[in-house]
Order: C-alpha cells, then sequence, then structure tokens
C-alpha cells in the first residue's frame, strides 16, 4: 500500500490544505461500494478530512494506518474527546477557510452523546479501512494480505446464533450486535505488527528506565515473533511488582499504543472477576456477555493488551477470576475459550495479559508460573521530571492551548519521591486547566506540604501564592 503518496497531496500549512483534504476522501472514500446512509457517509466523509489534515500536519511520512490509528488511539478519554479535539487544533485549522470549516463539523456533534459517536466513529473505522484497501489494490498485486488469524469460526457464530433464538428480546438485542462483530472480515482478526511495535516501544524505554526490563523482553518477544507464522503470535504474560503510581499501567498503555491494539482493564479482587471475562449465563437477571468477546468482536485485532490490576488481592469468591486466567494463558485452553453468555468458542489465545500487584505475596502460585515477573523502582526525579513535561506535551495536544508549565514548579513535583504518578497526573492537570481559566500561558504547580526539603519550603509558598492569585 502506497500509504506515503496518498498523504503527501495534502499541502499542510497553505492555503490548499483543506481543497487537498477534501479531494483525497472524495477519491478514497468513493471507491468502497457502502451500505452507509447518506448522512453517515458525509460524516465519514467530514471526519476523513479533519484527521487527514492532523495527521499529515503531525507526523512525517503519515499514512493511512497511522489515520486509522488516530481514531482508536488508547490516549483518547472518550470518542466524543477525539472529536472535539479538532475544534481547538488552531495550528492545522487556523486558516479563515480552514477554521470556519471546522466550525462547522464541531456544531454537527452538539447534543451527540459519546455511545452514538462510538458507534459512528467505528463504522467510519470499517468505511476507510475497506476503501484504503480497494484505492491500493492495484499497487500491490504481488504483497501478501496483512498477517490475521480466525478468531471466530462462522459455524460456531451461526451456531450461537441459533441458541440465542429463544432469548427474551432485551437479551436478543445485546447478543445480535455482538454476532454482526464477530462475522466482520468472515472472523478474522490481525495480528500486530511485532517489528513496527518493538521499534514504538523504543521510545517508553527512554523516558521511563525503571521499566527498561520489562520493555526489553516485549521488544524481544516482538523480534522473534517478528519471524513467525502469524499462528504462532504469543506474547508471554508480564506480571509487574511494585508500589502503586510508578508507571505499571502506564507501560500496558505504552505497548496498546505501539502495537495499535485496544486496551481493557479490570482488577481481579471484584466478587464477580471471572463473569466480566466469561459473560454470565442468559438465564441470570443482570446476565451480559464477557468483556472479552465483545472487545474481540468489536475490534480488528486479535491480540488486544487486557490489563489485571492487583493480582494479589485475588479473592476466593463463588466466581472467582483464577481459573479464568489460567485457562486463558494456556495457549491450547485459550483456543477454546467459551462466553457464558452467547454460548460460543472463540479464540482468545493471542490476548497480551499485562498483570500487576504490589508484591509477590498474595499471587498464586498456578499465576506465577505463567508469567514472568519484574520488579518495577518508583522512577527518580529526572525521569519523574520527563514524565511531567510529556503530560504538558500531551494536554497541549488534546486542548489545543499553548500553554507551557513552570520549569521551577515541575522541578519541585519532580523531587516530591513522596507524590505517586497518579497524584502528579491530577496536580499537572490542575495547573493547566488553572491556566486556561485564568488565561495565563504559563502553568503553575502547586504542591502539597509534605516530606519536601526544608530549602524548598520557601520557595514553594512564593510560588504557590503566585499561582492563587
Amino acid at each position: 500500500m502506497n500509504n506515503q503518496s496518498e498523504l503527501a497531496c495534502i499541502r499542510c500549512g497553505t492555503e490548499h490544505s483543506l481543497t487537498d483534504a477534501t479531494a483525497l476522501a472524495s477519491r478514497i472514500l468513493k471507491i468502497e461500494k457502502t451500505s452507509l446512509d447518506s448522512a453517515t457517509f458525509e460524516f465519514s466523509k467530514d471526519l476523513f478530512v479533519a484527521v487527514a489534515m492532523e495527521v499529515a500536519h503531525s507526523e512525517e511520512n503519515a499514512t493511512f494506518n497511522d489515520m486509522l490509528a488516530f481514531l482508536v488511539d488508547p490516549e483518547w478519554d472518550s470518542t466524543l474527546q477525539m472529536l472535539h479535539f479538532f475544534g481547538h487544533s488552531d495550528k492545522v485549522f487556523q486558516r479563515d477557510e480552514n477554521a470556519h470549516w471546522i466550525k462547522r463539523f464541531i456544531e454537527k456533534l452538539e447534543d451527540m452523546s459519546n455511545d452514538r459517536a462510538e458507534r459512528l466513529v467505528k463504522r467510519c473505522h470499517i468505511h476507510w479501512k475497506a476503501a484504503m484497501n480497494a484505492s491500493c489494490a492495484g499497487h500491490r498485486k504481488q504483497s501478501k494480505p496483512r498477517a490475521s488469524i480466525q478468531v471466530f469460526n462462522p459455524d460456531a457464530v451461526s451456531c450461537a446464533i441459533d441458541k440465542c433464538g429463544g432469548l427474551k428480546y432485551d437479551k436478543k438485542s445485546a447478543s445480535a450486535r455482538i454476532f454482526e462483530d464477530a462475522q466482520t472480515n468472515n472472523g478474522y482478526r490481525t495480528v500486530p505488527n511485532a517489528r513496527k511495535a518493538g521499534k514504538n516501544l523504543e521510545a517508553a524505554r527512554h523516558q521511563f528506565e525503571n521499566l527498561v526490563e520489562p520493555i526489553g523482553r516485549l521488544q524481544t518477544g516482538f523480534v522473534l515473533a517478528s519471524c513467525m507464522k502469524p499462528a504462532d503470535f504469543r506474547i508471554t504474560p508480564l506480571l509487574l511488582l511494585g508500589e502503586p503510581g510508578i508507571g505499571k499501567t502506564y507501560l500496558a498503555t505504552q505497548l496498546a499504543r505501539s502495537l495499535g491494539v485496544p486496551m481493557e482493564k479490570m482488577s481481579a479482587g471484584g466478587a464477580q472477576g471471572g463473569f466480566q471475562l466469561t459473560g454470565s449465563h442468559p438465564s441470570w437477571i443482570d446476565a451480559r456477555p464477557g468483556s472479552l468477546v465483545t472487545l474481540l468482536a468489536s475490534g480488528e485485532s486479535a491480540s488486544p493488551v487486557i490489563v489485571i490490576d492487583e493480582v494479589d488481592k485475588i479473592r476466593d469468591s463463588k466466581y472467582p477470576v483464577l481459573p479464568v486466567l489460567l485457562d486463558l494463558m494456556e495457549p491450547e485452553t485459550g483456543k477454546h475459550f467459551k462466553d457464558e453468555y452467547l454460548e460460543m468458542e472463540f479464540d482468545a489465545s493471542r490476548i497480551i495479559f499485562v498483570l500487576t500487584a504490589n508484591s509477590l505475596e498474595g499471587v498464586p502460585e498456578s499465576l506465577l508460573s505463567r508469567c514472568e515477573v519484574f520488579n518495577v523502582p518508583r522512577p527518580e526525579p529526572v525521569q519523574r521530571l520527563r514524565i511531567i513535561e510529556a503530560m504538558g506535551n500531551k494536554l497541549r495536544m488534546k486542548t489545543g492551548r499553548s500553554i507551557e508549565l513552570d520549569k521551577g514548579t515541575s522541578r519541585l513535583l519532580a523531587e516530591r519521591m513522596d507524590i505517586d504518578l497518579r497524584q502528579v497526573t491530577f496536580l499537572v492537570e490542575g495547573a493547566f486547566a488553572k491556566a486556561i481559566q485564568t488565561g495565563n500561558r504559563v502553568g503553575y504547580i502547586w504542591t502539597p506540604e509534605g516530606n519536601k526539603r526544608a530549602d524548598d519550603s520557601a520557595h514553594q509558598g512564593e510560588l504557590t501564592t503566585r499561582m492563587l492569585h
């Protein structure tokens, strides 16, 4: 697929960028015969224009795959946040014509719920991918289709549909969407590009020194996986040990982003933990499908990242999560994993698991034997400062506001080793929000009283006073 030449036609930063992106959208999307109604098609076309302009402006040698990844980037808090982002992207839409166009696009989102936005964007993602593949078919006669495996067997799906025929309307409708999604691409889901993922993780390796060991192990696994057949793609589950707020979940987020796959998180300590993964039998009052079948059916990847928090707090409840995890982590049983709600088997053996725990105490021995265990130390001040700066960059990107974090208060927060990264995030976001409210171009981070160095106290008090006023 010659993606680079397609996005290179957008003359970024010129008066022609909107015209170029609109022409590209018309040329690519009209190729794919689609069942989209006219309103959804127009939305898909407008969104294509906005994403194409943003990606072409932000990414060097941007590709169609970058556009697809933009829609499902796990860094977005919600689909609506992603859509409204374009209204703040002043670097791309700062020209009069572009600003007027994006304003009309944002106005169309008024009163739209996040659920509707998710459904629309998902349909756009499928539409774009089909159109992009059709557009480039003539340029890849000798190329193989992207590596994939059949996660959902069509016969198994048909059998499950028949079994659901006797369900009540509300439960049957809950199943219908999943069955429809599962049949997409004849049940095939892609295996990640392991070579590209290993390179993408390199940036995280430099930013998070305390995660060097698990990142290095993942990169080794990706190098080996890149030489294997798609059917042999598997990543050994990781168990990350360490106190809260040191970057364990961040690693999972970066892993999902590097692979271009979705991520889902759950706690191992819940009384209904097993049902979250397997679904519950439809005879139960509050029965629902499991998260795994929903994630694999609605996505395009066979290898989403699943984060299981606090496995040292696994409880011996009536519906424990441990037996389910043990089955999933064995390749043979994972291939024939069953969702109890849908009564349907599917291949969950390529899912990537990242487990977290505060210590080994309480982690079942049977689980340890299936994981590679890494101790994650607390990040040092230099690394914490880089994390704070990265948070500022992310906020600038998502809000479109050119606000800089004050270097002095950033350094003081970085040196406060008693404040974990979760609270650091809260404090940085607070400083950024305060700057937006006051119209200030600099965000001053307020650091709470605590075990900071005595020689910083006077300076911190002065900066706090400046920020509050």
